[in-house]
Parts: C-alpha cells; sequence; structure tokens
C-alpha cells in the first residue's frame, strides 16, 4: 500500500508542477493566435516547412517550440486532431519540435549551473552533447521527411489560417474578456484528456519504479564505466546523475576539485552515464506527457524516436572525446 501512496504524491506533485504550465501553453497559445501573432511569424516558418518537406503546420510548431515545447507539442496535437497533418507529419513535427530545447538550454542551465561547477573545458564538452543531439533531430527531420513525406499540392498555408483578425470584418473592437473565453472554449476539452492521461500514466510508471522494475538499470552501470577504463569512484556520482543531472554533476564537480578523479574520468563518466539517464527520464517523465499530449499511439512513438536520437548523439560525443580530449 505504502508503494501506491508514494505514486499518488509523485503524480499529484508532477500534476502542480506540469499542470498550469500545459494549462498556460494551451490557452496562451490559442489566445496568443488569436490575438493575430502568426502574421509576424510567417517569413521565418515557411522555408523550414520547404527544407524538411512538411506542411506549414510544422513551421508553425517548430517556431512555437521557441518560446514552449509543451505548447509547440500541445499545437501539434491540436493539428492532428483536426486532420491538418498526417501520422507520419505528426512524428517529425513531435520531433522537431524539441531541437530549440537543446539550444535554450545551454543559456537556462548550462552557463549559470555546470559552467562555475565544471568549468570551461568540461562545459564546452558538456554542450556540445546537447547541441549536437539537436543537429541529429533536425537532420533526421530533414532527411525522413524528404524522403518519405510528400505535400499535398494546393496544401493549407497554416500561417494564414492561424492569422485571427477581430477587429476586422465589421467587428466593434472585441474584448479581450471574450476572447479568453473563445480560447477556452476551444481549448478545454483537449486540456481534460490531457491532463487525464497524463495521471493515469505517470501514476502506472511511478508503481513500476516503487516496485523495484528499475533498480535493475543499477546494474549497468559498472559494466560501462569498467569497459570505459574509469575508476569505480564515478559510479556513486554517476548513479545520482542518471535521476538528477545537477546533483550528479555537483557530486562529480567535487571529486574533480579533490583529485580523486581526472577532468577527463569526469566527462566520459558524465556522457557515459547519460546514454542511461535518457531512457530513464523518457520513461518516468517524457512518456506520460507524450502520452497526454499525442495519444497512446504516437506518443510513445515521438518518445522513442526523440530518445533514441538524443542517445545516439551523446554516444557520438562520448566516441570523440578520447580521440580529441
Amino acid at each position: 500500500m505504502e508503494y501506491l501512496i508514494d505514486a499518488a504524491k509523485f503524480t499529484g506533485n508532477l500534476l502542480m508542477r506540469i499542470g498550469p504550465v500545459m494549462f498556460v501553453s494551451l490557452f496562451g497559445t490559442e489566445l496568443i493566435i488569436r490575438l493575430g501573432a502568426m502574421t509576424y511569424l510567417k517569413p521565418l516558418g515557411r522555408p523550414m516547412a520547404r527544407l524538411s518537406n512538411l506542411s506549414s503546420h510544422s513551421a508553425v510548431t517548430f517556431l512555437t517550440g521557441i518560446g514552449s515545447m509543451i505548447a509547440a507539442h500541445t499545437m501539434t496535437a491540436g493539428f492532428h486532431r483536426d486532420g491538418k497533418i498526417s501520422d507520419g507529419e505528426t512524428v517529425l513535427s513531435g520531433v522537431l519540435n524539441t531541437v530549440p530545447f537543446h539550444f535554450k538550454e545551454v543559456l537556462t542551465f548550462h552557463f549559470p549551473v555546470i559552467l562555475p561547477l565544471l568549468g570551461f573545458k568540461l562545459c564546452m564538452i558538456y554542450i556540445a552533447a546537447f547541441w549536437t543531439a539537436g543537429l541529429v533531430k533536425l537532420l533526421f527531420v530533414i532527411f525522413w521527411g524528404r524522403l518519405r513525406m510528400k505535400r499535398p499540392e494546393g496544401d493549407e498555408d497554416a500561417f494564414e489560417a492561424l492569422e485571427y483578425h477581430p477587429w476586422e470584418n465589421g467587428y466593434t473592437v472585441e474584448s479581450l474578456t471574450l476572447l479568453i473565453k473563445d480560447s477556452f472554449a476551444a481549448r478545454k476539452g483537449m486540456f481534460t484528456r490531457m491532463i487525464a492521461l497524463l495521471t493515469g500514466v505517470t501514476f502506472v510508471v511511478q508503481v513500476l519504479v516503487n516496485l523495484g522494475v528499475m533498480k535493475a538499470l543499477d546494474r549497468l552501470i559498472e559494466p560501462v564505466t569498467t569497459a570505459l577504463g574509469l575508476p569505480p569512484s564515478v559510479i556513486p556520482p554517476v548513479s545520482v546523475y542518471i535521476f538528477s543531472p545537477t546533483v550528479g554533476i555537483t557530486y562529480m564537480a567535487n571529486l574533480v576539485s579533490d583529485h580523486t578523479v581526472t577532468d577527463y574520468q569526469a566527462i566520459m563518466a558524465l556522457l557515459a552515464g547519460g546514454l542511461i539517464m535518457i531512457p530513464v527520464t523518457r520513461l518516468r517523465r517524457t512518456l506520460p506527457r507524450y502520452t497526454a499530449i499525442f495519444g497512446i499511439r504516437l506518443g510513445p512513438i515521438i518518445c522513442l524516436v526523440t530518445a533514441g536520437l538524443s542517445m545516439v548523439a551523446r554516444l557520438l560525443v562520448l566516441l570523440m572525446v578520447p580521440l580529441f580530449y
């Protein structure tokens, strides 16, 4: 019974953090669209759509992802639900929406947190792994889009379709209150479904975690570090890093400061730990969110593709460090 209570608490805490963000993203995006924001973003979005051979709807969500990845995902799911984009376009858009995150994270996490802990050289290697992941995802979308996607003739321009002009066409000035009500009415059903799925999937995954299903991953750490010739002292910080990167990096930074491990051993251990951390975090956090947003059928696919591409990028950087360090 205790593991069920713990799972319920974890789910409740997650909903308290993610629920408001999803609410603001979903309704805020709808409101911004109704205020005519798409008019100004049109010149930036069309080249991306042509390059990846996707419809302009994917360009709209990509630009939205610069401000909020959750908002971009919810908009993509809305386009799919309305029949504007196919299953394949939805998957590629879901991947494309994550690309801005890999470059924004440098300003919001790497420089303010990792740079003071690991120093400039190790921080830049760590950043390279994130940038490589963003580049790999972008290249995947372009390659797969041009290989498999075919834009239909007379494709609707999503930017024009989303251009609302509430004060034109004979209307009197529409109040902000009415715009908010219209935005809420347009997205309240989708928000309810998303929250219900997020609650259910998160609870089930956390119950599995509390039952010890995830502990099998701990046994993967030692063989990985041993294969890379790393000392046993890196195992504790890597174990922590898998579940909390900030705490794990802090732990590793202390070992570097004490000369227990070298800079090379520290960055290799963190990159290797990332190969285990990515599937763990995707299962615990990303899978419930993506399932809630994209549905039971497409959510896991998008989660799997993004996780796989991130792991490929991390592995590439891990293999390159010994060559150039």
